[in-house]
């Protein structure tokens, strides 16, 4: 139900109760939902007002939409879950019949602030490589990653192995992962003005923050990463566990 009194914009209302009829499975993964003009008779709304709760349910990925042919409820969101430095979110989304990429924002070299030298053990200030890119899936995007190396560890960086494989094939490729280790934390969070642009969401939308630091054989931190994935289109699926007799 619409409430016109209420403070929350018509067309806010209106994705709100389209969304939970998706999420209560309402309507299925490919099912065609009522059009602009259906829900305008049936709300009594303005097509302005649909059309942009529909736009606004694309943004954060509930439903597609197809000109001519309509609007239809996503495929379930793209999933990852945790292992060792060798997993890799690009396999699981070829698995899920996902086409992954890439889309390289920016590659350059920076003093370490001060939260990523402390991760790292570094020095305040010592030069990091930052490389910044966007991870697609089926050519729009999933999330925002941002990750600092040591140059004194790193090198010189091939562009071609940033835009190809996992996140991680960049040091891979240099033989850098050999016995190291992954840590991991995930927490929620709201969108910044930033992340929203990037990931072609609202500011303050849903979004899951996957923290990683790479520590190598010897000890010592490789990598800093942080992935901001939208929430509508990405879970973290966490394997079961089984405690000791």
């Amino acid at each position: 139900m619409l409430y016109r009194s209420s403070p929350v914009p018509l067309y806010q209302q209106l994705k709100l109760l389209l969304a939970d009829r998706i999420e209560r499975g309402e309507w299925k993964p490919g099912e065609l939902i009522p059009g602009e003009h259906e829900l305008q008779a049936i709300h009594r709304l303005s097509r302005t007002t649909v059309r942009q709760a529909l736009q606004e349910l694309e943004r954060e990925g509930y439903v597609t939409r197809h000109r001519g042919r309509g609007t239809f409820v996503a495929q379930p969101r793209a999933a990852g879950e945790p292992a060792g430095p060798s997993y890799s979110v690009h396999d699981h989304l070829l698995k899920q019949g996902i086409h992954p990429a890439w889309q390289v924002l920016s590659v350059d070299e920076q003093p370490a602030p001060p939260e990523v030298a402390e991760r790292l053990r570094v020095p305040l200030d010592t030069p990091v490589m930052r490389i910044r890119r966007i991870r697609l899936g089926d050519d729009r995007p999933l999330g925002y990653l941002e990750a600092h190396v040591p140059i004194e560890l790193l090198g010189p960086v091939d562009p071609e192995t940033l835009a190809v494989g996992g996140s991680l094939e960049y040091l891979r490729s240099k033989g850098m992962l050999r016995g190291s280790t992954a840590e991991r934390h995930v927490t929620a969070d709201a969108a910044t003005d930033d992340e929203a642009d990037l990931l072609d969401i609202a500011p303050g939308a849903a979004v899951l923050k996957i923290h990683r630091v790479i520590v190598g054989a010897d000890g010592r931190p490789i990598e800093d990463c942080c992935s901001t994935y939208r929430g509508r289109r990405f879970r973290y699926h966490l394997p079961a566990t089984h405690e000791s007799p």
